[in-house]
């Protein structure tokens, strides 16, 4: 795949960075990767390349629409920083927010009415 004509936005993106693994498990994903809302759409998550994972059909399925953990949020952040991908600003509020109770009013507040407004 050549990444130079690849456009900023462009999914495939996600499989060069994540080095083609599942960004849940670590193993390699295959021909039959999906893309995880990292925020889940009922959350108000976006779809757009700045709120979604590469991942394995089973370990999507798994996740849910649960909101990412704290950790997950870390390891996120990271990939994306090394990757230089864009990050849905929802995300570094969670990941500023303190583990505990303002975690959750900091997840709530992202799940509210719609979703995230900023």
């Amino acid at each position: 795949m050549d990444e130079r004509k690849l456009k900023p936005g462009d999914p495939k993106l996600l499989a060069i960075s994540q080095q083609g693994r599942c960004f849940y498990c670590g193993e390699p994903v295959g021909a039959k990767a999906t893309y995880d809302h990292f925020i889940p759409q009922c959350y108000g998550g976006i779809d757009d390349i700045a709120n979604i994972v590469l991942s394995h059909r089973r370990c999507n399925i798994l996740k849910g629409d649960r909101l990412p953990t704290p950790d997950e949020i870390d390891s996120f952040l990271t990939l994306r920083r090394n990757a230089r991908l864009p990050v849905w600003p929802p995300i570094l509020a969670l990941a500023d927010a303190e583990e505990g109770e303002e975690w959750i009013v900091v997840a709530r507040a992202v799940a509210a009415e719609g979703g995230w407004k900023g």
